[in-house]
């Protein structure tokens, strides 16, 4: 019975990912759970900021290009909730404390996992996320839930040592 589960498991997934990569590039961009077109504009855009970790994301432009370290210098001030793979990389970015709590969504270009952190407070659970492989802009979209406090974004377990970030508030 576990093996037909496993093998049944395996096919629907595999048939999920044959959908994926019949779809065109721009069909993937444009199918995440919510629209990111602004997201994907700030991300092309050439004057787009290029931020080391550690640096404040500004609140008029809340996307950057953001350098990465090795996840064993990442120096990332709290510890990320899923362990870095060998070989990935890790950074992170400070925010001014939203107008009033309520949700965050953080959008990358590439693979990582994201933590958000209010100051002086652990990692927050996320809640609603949307993803696509097969979008060169655009990867991921994780919300969250926040206060009325300053916040910190890390990114871990990335692939590439820049990676394109926006941290927005959910309209």
């Amino acid at each position: 019975m576990r093996t037909f589960i496993a093998l049944l498991l395996a096919l629907l997934c595999g048939t999920a990912q044959a959908q994926d990569a019949a779809k065109s590039e721009a069909e993937l961009c444009a199918s995440f759970d919510w629209p990111l077109a602004r997201e994907a504009a700030w991300f092309s855009a050439p004057d787009l900021p290029v931020l080391a970790s550690g640096s404040s994301l500004p609140a008029d432009r809340p996307a950057a290009s953001l350098t990465l370290k090795p996840s064993t210098e990442a120096g990332l001030p709290l510890a990320p909730s899923r362990a870095p793979k060998p070989g990935t990389f890790a950074g992170f970015v400070r925010l001014a404390a939203p107008a009033a709590p309520g949700q965050v969504q953080v959008t990358l270009s590439g693979e990582g996992w994201i933590d958000v952190a209010e100051a002086g407070g652990a990692v927050l659970k996320p809640g609603a996320h949307s993803g696509r492989k097969g979008c060169g802009s655009l990867r991921k979209s994780v919300r969250f839930s926040v206060g009325a406090k300053p916040l910190v974004v890390s990114v871990s377990n990335a692939t590439v040592e820049t990676i394109r970030i926006a941290v927005t508030p959910v309209d």
